[in-house]
């Protein structure tokens, strides 16, 4: 009888193929929440009305990575995964049901607490608009007086509060949805979990489009706007909630309602979640604590950084997020296995698959960044102005998206390690990082320092997950990491060059129309693609010939 040592486990291939999967429904539902942005552009602009909308809508979007898609599906799909090894699927399916009946309860009282101190939530994050140019223990006191109500609220702030309080219980809707995601993913569905957010886009275009379009003239004014976006928003949830349900039940799992803490793989998993909930959302308390800090700058540098964050997003989304989703499970399996040097392996392929791609498109985007930005956004009330703003942000953002993925994915391997406080201690350290750094940022450089600050934090907390991971593992494959990194970076500045001159000559720096743009940003962009690809096969880096097959086999089936 073979033990894993002797023949260690070669998930790579099934998971770079199953990663792809999930990277192409997250590029449809990138692609389409560009529209969506699009949307919010043009009848909302960087003014106040928009940066009341982006606030309010951070709240639940920060939270769901704690208990939606970040630590509750870091702690959940472990251990399910750990129930049905041992005692069954029977055993697994009554631990899904009692696990999400719970959570379900848990999130009514989160959202009704939410909705309740809202007021004070959004105080928090638009301080610097109660006493523009006031210090710092002067707004506080005033923002005092607004909520006991001897003062009233400024515009925006009421704005905010009204918008936050019917929006956050979109965080009950998509945390359900993530729990019967992560249950489809541990069954190897990956592609329609990874399409729910398509369909949210697309109702909430659909909704807002046809509310705005019939209702009266001044629903298109910014303020009137973002509360048929709000109502969006819930109904966005309602769908992504109700395209996974037929699936999760036709695979026989259901959700029993009640309190169910005397469950000991309940109890296990809420204590699974307990100290990560800080771990997995690194970078969205960063963005947290930048969008408040950004209340003190001009009015707009919320939207500003909202814009900026999604794009950002948009590449650990389509990179980042579709290789940890499909990790977990794969380094979980090895963990239980006893397979240290399959899960090692694992972690190469995917940090190196991971890089492979992000590479570039943070070199690609952050050189292209204006004719990107102008593209999608500017129309309407979005002026050439906030293009600029939100392009330079966006470029300082751009330097740190490597270390954000490097460092979800690192988390993902001390998840399956069973180890969920390193992830709480490096996020912590991160935090105090990002506070300091982005206090010295953004004088000299506005929204960009924040972004910029963001990034240089979670340098520092991979650095401490990289650390901690080491003496976990005994070693790490830091040699065939980094020499990957090396050739991807090298061949992601050559194709830079090719960015910057090759948009000079074709002028995609000057918006003259969205045709006008597409038909020069795009060829270009396809041709900075080639070249980066064909630098690596020259390096022959073996995560490019691997494209270049995956590509084949498409071509052929096709």
């Amino acid at each position: 009888m073979t033990t894993p040592a002797q023949h260690p486990a070669k998930p790579q291939p099934s998971m770079l193929r199953s990663a792809g999967l999930v990277g192409f429904a997250t590029l449809i539902s990138r692609l389409t929440g560009m529209f969506q942005s699009r949307m919010l552009a043009y009848y909302l602009g960087v003014g106040f009305a928009a940066d009341a909308f982006s606030v309010a809508f951070r709240l639940p979007n920060l939270l769901r990575r704690f208990t939606a898609e970040g630590t509750m599906t870091a702690a959940f799909l472990p251990t399910v995964s750990e129930t049905e090894a041992s005692a069954g699927e029977a055993a697994a399916k009554e631990l899904v049901a009692k696990f999400l009946g719970t959570l379900a309860l848990f999130m009514v009282f989160l959202c009704t607490l939410g909705v309740l101190g809202m007021g004070v939530f959004t105080g928090l994050q638009m301080l610097g608009r109660i006493a523009p140019g006031a210090s710092l223990h002067d707004q506080f006191a005033l923002l005092g007086e607004v909520l006991a109500g001897t003062r009233s609220a400024p515009p925006g702030l009421g704005l905010t509060t009204v918008l936050g309080r019917i929006m956050f219980p979109y965080l009950g809707l998509v945390s359900m949805t993530a729990g019967l995601a992560a249950v489809l993913n541990l069954k190897g569905r990956f592609g329609l979990p990874a399409s729910v957010s398509t369909f949210w886009n697309l109702a909430f275009m659909g909704f807002s489009y046809t509310a705005i379009r019939l209702g009266p003239p001044s629903w298109k004014e910014p303020a009137q706007a973002t509360l048929i976006f709000a109502v969006a928003v819930i109904l966005g949830g309602l769908v992504q909630l109700f395209m996974l349900w037929p699936a999760f039940r036709t695979m026989g799992y259901g959700i029993q309602w009640g309190l169910f803490l005397n469950h000991a793989g309940v109890r296990k998993a809420f204590r699974r979640m307990a100290p990560g909930l800080l771990g997995t959302g690194i970078h969205p308390i960063n963005v947290l604590i930048s969008t408040s800090l950004a209340s003190q700058l001009a009015v707009g540098a919320q939207m500003v950084l909202f814009n900026s964050n999604m794009m950002g997003e948009m590449i650990l989304g389509l990179f980042a997020a579709s290789v940890a989703t499909v990790s977990l499970p794969t380094m979980s399996r090895l963990v239980d296995a006893g397979d240290k040097a399959g899960l090692r392996d694992s972690l190469a392929s995917a940090l190196r698959g991971t890089a492979v791609l992000a590479i570039p498109a943070s070199v690609g985007m952050a050189v292209l960044a204006q004719p990107i930005i102008a593209l999608i956004f500017q129309n309407g009330r979005f002026d050439a102005r906030a293009v600029q703003w939100t392009a330079t942000t966006l470029a300082f953002q751009a330097l740190g998206l490597l270390f954000i993925a490097t460092g979800r994915i690192t988390a993902q391997c001390l998840y399956a390690l069973k180890d969920y406080r390193t992830p709480a201690y490096s996020a912590l350290l991160s935090m105090v990082v990002n506070v300091i750094l982005s206090i010295l940022l953004m004088q000299p450089l506005g929204t960009g320092g924040i972004a910029l600050a963001n990034g240089l934090a979670s340098v520092v907390g991979l650095g401490f997950l990289t650390l901690s991971l080491h003496r976990r593992l005994g070693r790490l494959p830091f040699r065939r990491i980094l020499r990957g990194w090396l050739a991807m970076i090298t061949a992601a500045g050559l194709m830079g060059l090719v960015a910057y001159y090759g948009g000079r000559f074709l002028d995609v720096f000057t918006f003259q129309g969205v045709i006008h743009a597409s038909l020069r940003l795009f060829p270009l962009i396809s041709l900075c693609a080639l070249v980066y690809l064909a630098l690596l096969m020259l390096m022959r880096v073996n995560e490019a010939r691997d494209l270049v097959s995956m590509v084949r086999r498409k071509v052929r089936l096709g």
